[in-house]
């Protein structure tokens, strides 16, 4: 073999090992985390256990509840039970301790559209029925209530709630109402008992998704027809933006600069104020969930086949724009998630990040 064809194999050989040793997506368990199954999941210094229709928390018990959330620092876990046709709020601390129960006398104990939203405040809302929603502060005194009724004569589905975890921004929504041969759909924020603001309002495209951004700056929603609003915290439009395919999910950055926007099958992040594409990437796997972090350039994308509350076949995909790379990693772990509006990606530092509201956080190593 000649010379020069030996050093350029070596040269290749040297580049080729430094590539696939740089790039690396790696996924653990958080420590505390690591031997939880899907009915297990963490709490601030604590943990919840579904075994046979039993919820445990320290060593506090409760069986078959109607509606349970948990907070999204897991400070709390609220829970809406039935006892003997008597309906009861109970709010409980990581270790079991109850920081508040309360009779709700309003309630009809065989109406199944209740639910409860936990705040990391402390406060918790409950919707009573399918348009009604009661606002507790932290010892579980009515603060107030609100009807998000349409009133449309056609009807409506079940209202919803979202919001920032300290409940500083709170959107009550109807996602679908029915105007004779069309569908519709509202949304509106809610400031406090005598203040609102309705601020979306369509009748002929649902809200697929709507989401508030972590720190409750902004508000995003996805409707049927794939178009995508942004608005501030108090429901002012700052854009919108249309595709051509069918979306199902959005995350937004802090700053708001970047919405990460996904099918089922493919994620795409645009620039929220110009509306330019900057990547895109497909998933071998449904898409559960995906967020770019800027600060690395990086697309991360949570893929599996969810049925129920559990997430088969995870898998993690991690994609680098500006380098154009792209690495997969099967999760050996059972994984489930109990509110898909608490699952966030966050960053700790430079190719690590940590990702929460499943039954285990986990950590993820993505360098390039």
């Amino acid at each position: 073999m000649k010379y020069p064809q030996l050093l350029l194999i070596t040269l290749l050989t040297l580049i080729l090992g430094t590539t696939l040793q740089a790039r690396q997506l790696t996924i653990q368990a958080a420590p505390d985390h690591s031997g939880y199954t899907a009915q297990q999941f963490p709490l601030d210094d604590g943990l919840l256990e579904i075994d046979r229709g039993y919820y445990t928390v320290g060593e506090t018990e409760v069986f078959n509840p109607e509606a349970w959330s948990i907070s999204f620092s897991g400070n709390k876990v609220s829970f809406i039970e039935n006892r003997d046709g008597a309906v009861y709020l109970s709010n409980l601390t990581p270790t079991g301790r109850k920081s508040a129960e309360e009779n709700l006398e309003f309630f009809n104990a065989q109406d199944e559209t209740m639910k409860v939203y936990a705040f990391d405040d402390g406060r918790t809302v409950t919707r009573d029925n399918v348009a009604n929603f009661t606002f507790f502060d932290p010892a579980g005194e009515v603060l107030f209530s609100q009807s998000n009724s349409s009133q449309s004569s056609d009807g409506e589905r079940e209202s919803q709630l979202a919001a920032d975890a300290f409940g500083q921004t709170i959107v009550l929504y109807n996602p679908v109402i029915s105007y004779g041969s069309t569908r519709g759909s509202q949304a509106r924020v809610i400031f406090n008992e005598e203040e609102s603001n309705r601020f979306f309002n369509s009748q002929s495209s649902e809200i697929k998704n709507l989401s508030v951004s972590k720190n409750g700056s902004f508000i995003t929603i996805l409707t049927s027809d794939n178009t995508l609003f942004l608005f501030d915290r108090f429901g002012n439009e700052l854009n919108q933006i249309s595709f051509d395919d069918d979306q199902i999910g959005v995350s937004l950055t802090d700053d708001a600069e970047y919405v990460t926007v996904f099918s089922s099958s493919r994620a795409q992040v645009i620039d929220a104020l110009s509306g330019e594409r900057l990547g895109s990437t497909s998933s071998r796997s449904p898409v559960v969930y995906a967020s770019y972090i800027p600060e690395d350039d990086t697309i991360l994308i949570l893929g599996g086949a969810v049925q129920g509350n559990q997430i088969n076949d995870p898998m993690m995909t991690a994609v680098n724009i500006s380098q154009r790379q792209i690495d997969r990693e099967e999760i050996s772990m059972p994984l489930a998630v109990h509110d898909m509006q608490k699952v966030r990606i966050s960053r700790e530092r430079a190719s690590h990040y940590r990702l929460d509201g499943l039954n285990r956080s986990l950590i993820i190593t993505a360098s390039f």
